[in-house]
């Protein structure tokens, strides 16, 4: 996409919503009342087709008023938030010059928060920015992303896609402050009934961990940024020194982690009980491999450059998982030995095969057996076609 391709003023809302019509009815109410342009404002929103409440609440009329123009998608349950969104963001067009992430027991509680969002807009004549609401409830996260055009042309995504809850707003805040593109605007966002518990939460030990390690990828992502805004050079050195300086200041803060505290939170704020957090999900498990190969993809890349202090971080992040993978012990091994700390790595080694039998003299023997009968096959053929007179 490109400028002449962008619609000025209008806003798009994207949201998902699950078995909360009730709520959703609040949040339409609110819409109503508080935006100020309405034609400029649309709401696009993404519904789980065995979400029988919703749809039938949709079916019924219930949910066709918001004063400003509503677009449904009904879908498969996706395994998290990113590709509920992305799906929206695509089916939109795209034309918007404004994109708002939304939850679907939200109250606008700002009468013409849409101005100030294009107010907001017009000191980002690139379309580079991210902004945030005021949230009362987590008061340093962009809990409620709001995304210039050109943010999104750019990184092609809303979300990272790795989280199946949480951290989400998080990674894209941090983005935008190691890109100096982020502002916090006069809008008040109050969740109806206060903040309730958290879908899909699990595990929340592991997820912090893999979101600090992940401060690479966010960083090229706002490397990515800058580029894009086209810069001068003197500009552009500036940016990318205060990139540097962002991304100290997250490392540093990143030192005062505790897995016990995670613990808490995941406790205080799951919607889930222990058993039906430790029963299989496919969804969750999708999500969780791809966050350990990503560790263990960033740990092999340590391990080419020699940095095996750095390579132990992504690997010793696995373990907070409930994944087990043979390579990353392997790696862990080598790490080991190369720094120098062999009875770690003697004893690790000695563990791995005892979880991972390699069965040695088993495979020398078949692989023998499998040559043996290789070359006793190609005797035989070509002897027999040696035999066989020509037609």
């Amino acid at each position: 996409m490109n400028v002449s391709q962008i619609h000025p003023g209008e806003i798009c809302l994207i949201m998902a919503t699950r078995g909360r019509p009730e709520s959703l009815a609040q949040v339409f109410t609110a819409l109503k009342t508080n935006t100020a342009q309405k034609d400029k404002v649309s709401l696009w929103l993404y519904v789980d087709e065995d979400d029988a409440v919703t749809r039938k609440a949709i079916d019924g009329g219930m949910l066709n008023d918001a004063g400003i123009q509503l677009h449904w998608h009904v879908g498969p349950q996706t395994p998290s938030l990113c590709e509920s969104q992305h799906t929206l963001w695509r089916n939109s067009g795209r034309t918007a010059e404004i994109y708002m992430g939304l939850a679907d027991d939200l109250h606008f509680d700002t009468p013409g928060w849409d101005d100030i969002i294009r107010e907001a807009t017009g000191r980002h004549p690139n379309g580079i920015f991210l902004a945030g609401a005021h949230d009362p409830m987590t008061a340093d996260t962009c809990t409620y992303p709001i995304f210039g055009w050109r943010w999104l042309e750019t990184l092609q995504h809303i979300f990272p896609g790795h989280f199946p809850y949480w951290y989400d707003d998080r990674w894209v805040h941090q983005i935008g402050k190691m890109a100096n593109c982020y502002e916090e605007l006069p809008i008040v966002m109050r969740a109806i009934g206060g903040k309730g518990k958290t879908r899909r939460m699990r595990d929340l030990p592991f997820w912090a961990r893999f979101f600090q390690l992940m401060l690479d990828e966010r960083k090229a992502s706002a490397k990515k940024l800058i580029d894009a805004m086209n810069l001068d050079p003197e500009k552009k050195a500036d940016a990318l020194k205060n990139l540097e300086q962002r991304a100290a200041e997250f490392e540093k803060q990143q030192d005062q982690f505790s897995d016990l505290y995670a613990v808490f939170q995941e406790e205080r704020f799951t919607l889930h009980t222990p058993e039906e957090r430790r029963a299989f999900n496919p969804r969750y498990f999708e999500k969780e491999a791809a966050a350990v190969s990503r560790l263990m993809e960033f740990a092999q890349q340590r391990i080419a450059d020699k940095k095996y202090e750095e390579a132990l971080k992504f690997l010793d992040g696995t373990l907070m998982s409930n994944l087990r993978v043979r390579q990353e012990q392997d790696m862990k091994v080598e790490c080991l030995r190369a720094l120098g700390r062999n009875a770690e790595a003697d004893k690790l080694a000695k563990e791995t095969l005892a979880a991972w039998p390699e069965m040695n003299f088993w495979r020398r023997l078949f692989r023998l057996f499998g040559m043996l009968a290789t070359e006793t096959k190609t005797m035989i053929v070509g002897f027999l076609k040696g035999g066989k007179k020509p037609r």
